[in-house]
């Protein structure tokens, strides 16, 4: 039996710390939305007496042994026999739009679905918490206030309907370097304040009807330690506004770039630039 699955990628329109746990995690206040962006995962499964997981992708680049957040799923997914999973990639790697978790969610999903539906949707996102923060909503999908150190999601109105460009050129980043180093420059969140006040400015039925008073509410904390070590962050932020974005901002802890535009036309056209310019880019969604 075969199952595909769309895995899709998240962009997080805010961002910010809210202060730093005594067992060194963080406590985040985000707002997370889906996008058109995916990846495809297809499962084939034979039912036998043993476990057997084999995961492939069509990006040598993506590592497919047991460390992968697939393998992980599948693992972990209460269903004995042959799994083989193919994995075809379009979400950027490394670059804040959790794509690896989208894809665990997406083998999730299609596990369940050759199981029967053998699990509820909470009982499914409860088995993907345990393997990454972003797996349930990447499970759930829309747009959520996320709080805790990612586990605790309260759906809300998705983003309006405008086109958004994907980007990504040059170097990743890692999540445990930009943490520590934002903990560097902000003393460790003591005596922090959250950006609730821009926040609110993506939450609030009638700013929402403005583009511009929308995007004035982007917030990206990452931003702050990424952009000076990561230039073409910056170089792609710049691109995307030169080209019509009303808003462009780093997602998660980067390296990608989303700008928010008003128009198809403007998007396509950035989407042709910053490819000419060697980057990594897609036009998609909110969905």
């Amino acid at each position: 039996m075969n199952v595909t699955v769309n895995g899709y990628a998240k962009i997080n329109l805010f961002l910010d710390i809210v202060s730093l746990r005594e067992n060194g995690y963080h406590n985040i206040l985000s707002l997370m939305q889906r996008i058109s962006l995916c990846d495809t995962v297809s499962v084939n499964f034979t039912a036998g007496d043993e476990k057997s997981i084999t995961v492939t992708c069509d990006d040598p680049r993506v590592p497919t042994g047991t460390d992968n957040l697939v393998y992980k799923a599948a693992n972990v997914f209460p269903l004995i026999g042959k799994i083989e999973i193919h994995i075809e990639k379009r979400i950027p790697m490394s670059a804040g739009l959790a794509g690896g978790s989208a894809d665990a969610a997406a083998t999730l999903i299609a596990l369940n679905t050759l199981a029967s539906n053998k699990l509820s949707d909470d009982e499914l996102k409860a088995l993907g918490a345990k393997l990454g923060a972003d797996i349930p909503f990447c499970i759930e999908g829309g747009a959520a206030i996320v709080t805790g150190i990612g586990e605790v999601m309260t759906p809300t109105a998705k983003m309006p309907h405008l086109p958004i460009v994907i980007a990504k050129m040059g170097e990743g980043m890692s999540t445990p370097q930009a943490y520590r180093a934002l903990d560097q420059r902000f003393d460790s969140f003591r005596g922090y304040e959250p950006k609730e006040a821009l926040l609110s400015l993506l939450t609030d039925a009638k700013d929402r009807e403005n583009v511009d008073t929308y995007c004035q509410g982007l917030f990206n904390i990452f931003e702050a330690v990424v952009e000076p070590i990561r230039p073409a962050v910056t170089e792609l932020k710049q691109t995307m506004l030169r080209f019509g974005a009303k808003g462009a901002m780093m997602s998660g802890s980067g390296t990608s770039v989303f700008g928010i535009f008003r128009s198809e036309e403007e998007a396509r056209e950035a989407v042709s630039e910053l490819i000419r310019m060697g980057a990594e880019a897609h036009l998609c969604y909110p969905t």
